[in-house]
Parts: structure tokens; sequence; C-alpha cells
């Protein structure tokens, strides 16, 4: 019989091989279907995440805008108090000198 290409036992394992091949077939579409699921859910994130990276990027920007102004202000206020002490200096330094060329008072 094994020379009439009809042996069972071959027909068997091909029914079997058949059998495995048709349950991995469907294991993998399940699998496939499983992945294109998360590479939509993926994909979703990676949008969200972008808008909000993009979002993050704005507000820095708007930020550092108001840092810079805020820096501009203390730097204006750190030169007029420059100035002011600059100006208490000078103030003194008359005062001093006409305190010193001042004639002493009679005392009678």
């Amino acid at each position: 019989m094994a020379n009439s290409g009809h042996d069972p036992t071959r027909l068997d394992r091909l029914e079997g091989l058949v059998e495995v091949l048709l349950n991995r077939h469907i294991e993998f579409e399940e699998e496939h279907k499983r992945l294109l699921t998360a590479q939509v859910v993926l994909t979703d994130r990676l949008d969200k995440l972008t808008q909000k990276v993009d979002r993050i990027a704005e507000v820095q920007a708007e930020t550092t805008d108001k840092l810079n102004a805020l820096i501009a202000i203390v730097d204006g206020q750190s030169l007029t108090v420059q100035q002011l002490l600059s100006a208490q200096v000078a103030l003194t330094k008359t005062v001093d000198a006409i305190v010193r060329k001042r004639p002493p008072a009679n005392r009678a």
C-alpha cells in the first residue's frame, strides 16, 4: 500500500498539517486585527500628544515674551534706582559742601 500513494497515514498527516496551517492562519488574522487596532489607538494618542506639545510650545513662547517684558521692567527700575542713588550721593556732597563753608554762628 505504501506504493499506491493512498496511504491513510500520509493522508492523515496532510489533513493534520492543513488543520495546523488553518488554525495558525486564523490566529494570525486575529493577531493582525489586534495589531491594526493598536496601531489606530497609538496613532490617535500620538496625534493628541502632538497637539499637546504644540500647545506647550505656544505657551512657552508666551511665557518667554512675558518674562522678557518683566526683565525689561526690572532693568529699567534698576537703572532708575541707580540714578536716584547717584543723585542722592551728589546731593549729600552738595549739602556737605554747603555746611562746611558756612561761617560759624555768632553766639552772643
